[in-house]
């Protein structure tokens, strides 16, 4: 489970500014992109997921563990 926050924490640390001008709508960080917050590609909510940029898109597949 530390691993998945650390997922998060890395994305929304990564992504700072992404967040702090366009990624508004994501409200509470990288944590929107996942059902119930728990970062994994069986839980990406994959409409949010979508509305993000190909660059993060790119990071957040390589970060996910394959389920």
């Amino acid at each position: 489970m530390g691993n998945n926050n650390n997922i998060i924490e890395n994305l929304d640390s990564k992504y700072r500014r992404y967040l702090e001008d366009e990624g508004k709508w994501l409200n509470e960080g990288f944590k929107n992109i996942f059902v119930d917050g728990v970062p994994s590609k069986a839980n990406l909510k994959t409409s949010v997921y979508l509305m993000l940029p190909q660059e993060i898109r790119d990071d957040v597949d390589q970060l996910l563990p394959n389920d």
